[in-house]
């Protein structure tokens, strides 16, 4: 059973009836997590939320989702009269608020959380292999979600994420529970995709004003005829592993949504996003192990469900 309750800005802690109807989506990148619950509600409190600006549910004892009350409905009509609530998942606080330009002469993973998370109340774990990096830069009229993801993505390889307990997560994916799908369990759809347009075959990174170019192949894709090349042009004073390690980065964001099988299982909340899951279906041409690019668990009038989508293992999900 799900349980559910809000936050005021006072600080107050309000319990949520009896949800009917509810949806929780989960990612690591944008659009950020969010949800939709509906339940019973009770003539004469059609302003009680006004003030509701946190959202927290639980599945079996453990937290599901904490996120940002975005809105609000309460609705009288052949159904009865009940609320539907929305909102979207902690990220949201940093994509709403712009940050302050500013240049790093020498930019830490201490410099971006104190600057950029910490003012929102949104608490920060993992990150210790995070590099220093000079010259980073804030440009004016960027979200505070994008300065986090650009110094994480670009100079550290991994997508920062919130987890369900609405902390800033800035370690890679590693571990966690394995799930199985086979022909046990209640497969209620599947689609498999494999895209190949914006997917780079080589990528070339070559110094502004001197000589010195890194080149890298996607070997892989290049072998099944892929032909899509950049050039990118760094500051002379880039070294030639920063270098090859810029063009890994654009091979591997290129990539990261070349396969997608999108799946749909009875029950709730089988996997979270960054954990592995094998698929092993009777007559299924593309069996295999994946990583969950995105997760999203719906209950209705049909029961529970969990709907996948799975990529590739080493994918920047």
């Amino acid at each position: 059973m799900i349980e559910c309750w809000v936050e005021l800005g006072s600080g107050e802690e309000l319990e949520l009836p009896t949800a009917v109807s509810w949806r929780f989506c989960y990612g690591t990148d944008t659009p950020c997590d969010s949800f939709f619950l509906r339940c019973l509600w009770e003539k004469g409190q059609e302003r009680l939320l006004s003030g509701a600006c946190r959202f927290f549910a639980e599945w079996e004892g453990e937290r599901a989702f904490t996120g940002v009350v975005d809105e609000f409905t309460v609705v009288c009509g052949q159904d009865g009269l009940y609320l539907e609530l929305s909102g979207r998942g902690m990220a949201a606080l940093l994509l709403d608020n712009e940050a302050m330009p500013a240049e790093y002469q020498r930019c830490t993973r201490a410099d971006i959380v104190a600057g950029h998370v910490t003012p929102y109340g949104v608490e920060t774990v993992g990150g210790a292999s995070l590099p220093a990096v000079s010259g980073f830069t804030v440009t004016s009229g960027e979200s505070e979600w994008s300065v986090v993801r650009r110094y994480a993505c670009y100079h550290g390889g991994i997508v920062p994420r919130f987890d369900r307990q609405g902390r800033l997560v800035l370690d890679g994916h590693s571990g966690g529970k394995e799930l199985l799908i086979r022909d046990g369990d209640t497969v209620t759809g599947w689609e498999y995709r494999e895209e190949r347009h914006g997917v780079l075959s080589q990528v070339a990174v070559r110094r502004r004003t001197t000589w010195g170019t890194q080149w890298v192949t996607d070997h892989a894709f290049a072998a099944q005829g892929g032909c899509a090349r950049r050039v990118i042009t760094v500051p002379n004073t880039t070294g030639t592993a920063a270098m090859r390690y810029t063009a890994d980065y654009q091979l591997r964001a290129a990539r990261s949504a070349r396969v997608r099988m999108r799946v749909t299982v009875a029950g709730a909340f089988l996997a979270w996003p960054g954990e592995l899951a094998v698929v092993e279906l009777s007559g299924f041409g593309a069996n295999g192990r994946y990583r969950v690019a995105q997760t999203e668990v719906s209950c209705g009038s049909g029961g529970t469900a969990t709907t996948l989508v799975l990529g590739e293992t080493d994918a920047m999900i």
